[in-house]
């Protein structure tokens, strides 16, 4: 068995997030990601999902229903692009508490396995949403780069790094950005890269399987990537077999992670906010330089 699957067997039960803060268009909510560590994300509340929710309407057709169910895979609406307007990365998904999870079991206070994300390191976060990998890996003194193509999350992001470090008594080193990962710009160095809940759609798949191999190829030594059964997961392992990835390593594990518990617009989720957080099933993808084939000389 892999160090990261003993890992995760070793480890407490995820604990489903709370709700600890309510103001003008947002919702707190308490993660706890190990014993010692709890951290709080932001998402829109309910009348601002419904805002974004509209504009895509407008933009588009309507956005396809999220599940949490990993099968049957949800399509996509015709012509939809990475750019796209997207309600979706402004709330917690159960791939975020599952993928941060899995990052701190990576740390010097993991049990079994040499630390892969510690003080010093760079970490890059792709499809950013609510943060919370940044905000975990920035907990254990990486230097975390959270990304999204889309400013709504990243707005969130900037509003919780204070509210954690007073939390820590430590101020957080996180950064914000734009990157789009269909995009043609190239990925800033990292020595640990995580993606969670970003396989909306095809073209993202296969985007983030290249990414994952330059990631690699330039230094990274460690690639997380959770996802709840989106419809590009397919493409995206497609991709990494294409390019030569080790066969072992492209499938997902199934995890257990949770919803959020919070009133959703119908178009994004169900909406959980009377019968509270449900556990969900979560898939996680780990890559390392170990992984990649050998190169042509």
């Amino acid at each position: 068995m892999l160090p990261w699957l003993l890992l995760v067997a070793s480890a407490a039960p995820l604990r489903a997030p709370r709700v600890v803060a309510r103001g003008a268009g947002f919702v707190d909510l308490e993660v706890v990601l190990t014993s010692s560590l709890a951290l709080i994300v932001r998402e829109a509340d309910v009348h601002a999902q419904d805002g974004l929710v509209e504009r895509a309407v407008i933009a588009h057709a309507p956005p396809p229903r999220c599940s949490l169910d990993p099968a049957p895979p949800l399509s996509c609406p015709a012509g939809a692009a990475a750019s796209d307007e997207d309600p979706y990365g402004v709330v917690l998904w159960p791939a975020a508490q599952a993928t941060a999870r899995a990052l701190m079991e990576h740390t010097a206070a993991g049990e079994g396995a040499a630390a892969l994300l510690g003080a010093g390191d760079r970490f890059l976060e792709l499809g950013a949403g609510t943060g919370l990998c940044s905000l975990a890996a920035a907990s254990a003194g990486a230097t975390a780069y959270a990304t999204d193509y889309r400013t709504e999350p990243l707005r969130l992001i900037e509003q919780v790094i204070p509210v954690n470090s007073a939390r820590l008594a430590r101020r957080l080193d996180i950064r914000t950005g734009i990157l789009d990962i269909c995009g043609p710009a190239a990925l800033p160095p990292a020595d640990v890269i995580a993606a969670a809940d970003v396989l909306y759609f095809r073209t993202t798949g296969v985007a983030l399987a290249g990414r994952c191999v330059e990631a690699l190829r330039a230094g990274t030594r460690l690639v997380v990537v959770g996802d709840c059964g989106r419809p590009g997961r397919g493409a995206f392992l497609e991709e990494l077999a294409a390019r030569g990835i080790r066969r072992e390593a492209v499938r997902f594990r199934d995890v257990p992670g949770w919803s959020a518990g919070t009133a959703r617009n119908d178009l994004i989720a169900p909406d959980d906010s009377l019968a509270g957080p449900r556990e969900a099933v979560v898939g996680l993808l780990t890559l390392t330089q170990a992984d990649l084939p050998p190169q042509r000389e």
